[in-house]
């Protein structure tokens, strides 16, 4: 059952931290930065990171392969950035390293062109430590665009950053059916216990992308999770991103099918989601990854997944016209049809 807690839970975020916030005994907060070429913002992320409010965090920067500089440069920047190397493996993989490596209480993560807002730790540390029964927080993220050339502008401007903080209900208690109609967890603006990670594991370094949205969902099937109604990081989106590579396997959609068949529909608190909106879900995911594919990759991956997409809502005319359009540009039809 989700949690239905909507109370101010703590001060208001640009009100002075409390007291205890400065006492040096508090528990340590591990912060796992995995970075790859990414020396031209990692500078910013480690600021946002070591300007928290909050006196014991250790930063774990694990460079997985770059070749810009980025594990010197990230050296010379700041002594309190404990820097580890790894060949490319994948942000699974770098993640992973971090965490065997470690010591907090509390485990973060921030890619190193992210950044996160003030306050976020301080935020969450005190939330996880007055709710022993939630194994994560997370909060909202702030999307902030690069411009035509590549650089980026000043980001947007968080909004109710002054308000009590509260819950968002719906997300917030035993998620796991809302995790298999959204991946609503952004791992930059995630805090987790330790136990949590011992007792489900790492992530899956199998996945290039998507492996977030499978630990969460392990994750969802043994602990409570609550998130904050309130924005903790902005999240770079750059043509760079790992999200902007088409790619032939639709990750989101092979991750939500795994757990499927691996936990079944219901969580556990023994509420299953919805069929005809699990059924959206999926066709939203094949159609949007055929569409991806049609335009700006290859027309037989856009193919299947326009027939996936099918699979789960045949009565959709668009993605019957799509899959014929893919068809006829596998065939050497010449143009793209935008019917969006």
């Amino acid at each position: 059952m989700k949690s239905n807690t909507n109370d101010t839970l703590m001060q208001q975020a640009n009100s002075p931290p409390s007291s205890n916030v400065q006492d040096p005994q508090l528990p340590r907060v591990s912060v796992i930065m995995p970075a790859y070429n990414a020396r031209a913002f990692v500078a910013e992320s480690i600021h946002s990171v070591l300007n928290q409010d909050y006196p014991n965090i250790e930063l774990i920067l694990v460079d997985d392969g770059s070749n810009d500089g980025t594990p010197e440069f990230a050296e010379q920047l700041d002594r309190r950035v404990r820097v580890l190397r790894q060949k490319n493996a994948g942000p699974a993989a770098a993640r992973n390293r971090g965490l065997a490596a470690a010591t907090g209480e509390f485990m973060a993560f921030l890619d190193a062109d992210d950044v996160w807002l003030p306050r976020k730790v301080s935020l969450q540390v005190e939330y996880l430590q007055t709710h022993p029964e939630v194994g994560v927080v997370f909060g909202g993220e702030l999307r902030w665009y690069a411009q035509a050339d590549g650089s980026f502008a000043a980001p947007p401007t968080p909004l109710r950053q002054d308000e009590p903080l509260r819950l968002v209900a719906q997300h917030s208690g035993w998620i796991y059916t809302e995790l298999l109609l959204d991946s609503v967890i952004h791992i930059i603006t995630a805090m987790v216990r330790r136990t949590v990670v011992e007792t489900v594991g790492g992530l899956d370094e199998s996945l290039r992308v998507g492996e977030d949205y499978d630990f969460w969902l392990r994750v969802s099937r043994q602990y409570r999770i609550d998130e904050l109604d309130r924005s903790l990081a902005y999240y770079r989106k750059h043509a760079s991103s790992t999200t902007q590579v088409p790619r032939k396997e639709n990750c989101e959609y092979t991750v939500l099918q795994n757990n499927i068949t691996r936990y079944g529909l219901a969580g556990p608190d023994n509420i299953p989601v919805p069929s005809h909106a699990l059924q959206a879900r999926c066709f939203r995911l094949c159609f949007n990854h055929g569409h991806f594919h049609y335009h700006a990759g290859d027309p037989q991956v856009a193919q299947m997944a326009f027939g996936n997409a099918l699979r789960h809502k045949a009565l959709k005319p668009k993605a019957w016209v799509y899959w014929l359009l893919s068809k006829l540009k596998r065939g050497g039809a010449r143009g793209n049809v935008n019917l969006t």
